[in-house]
């Protein structure tokens, strides 16, 4: 699992953590069940503070990609993963259909909006 924080990004290094660790999840990298390093280890290994890993390993379990065994470790979660994305996916449509209706009021076209549909599903560089 490799997990980069930027110090200078504008998201707190929690959250870093927290898409490092979903997005290792996702990409089928960490599977049911696999260990997670301890906090104070991912904190040594992330240069952070041991509290900041802690709170990332809160919001993971209290989103269900994580659990806790005490004495034993924490360990990923994924026998909800699907139930996990489709919320998810529901949540970045209702983002998206709002996002659109404010650019159409701010007048942003929709062929601009397209294009970058296009750009970002198409891999097509800026033009």
């Amino acid at each position: 699992m490799n997990i980069i924080i930027s110090p200078i990004s504008d998201k707190p290094m929690y959250e870093q953590i927290e898409d490092g660790i979903k997005k290792a999840i996702f990409e089928g990298e960490l599977k049911n069940n696999d260990i997670l390093p301890s906090v104070r280890q991912l904190a040594k290994d992330l240069n952070v503070s041991a509290i900041t890993t802690k709170r990332a390993y809160i919001d993971l379990e209290h989103e269900g990609f994580i659990y806790t065994v005490s004495g034993k470790g924490t360990f990923v979660k994924t026998d909800k993963l699907t139930q996990i994305q489709d919320a998810r996916r529901i949540e970045m449509l209702e983002e998206y259909e709002k996002l659109t209706e404010e650019s159409m009021r701010i007048g942003v076209d929709k062929e601009t909006l397209e294009k970058i549909i296009e750009k970002v599903y198409g891999g097509k560089k800026d033009e």
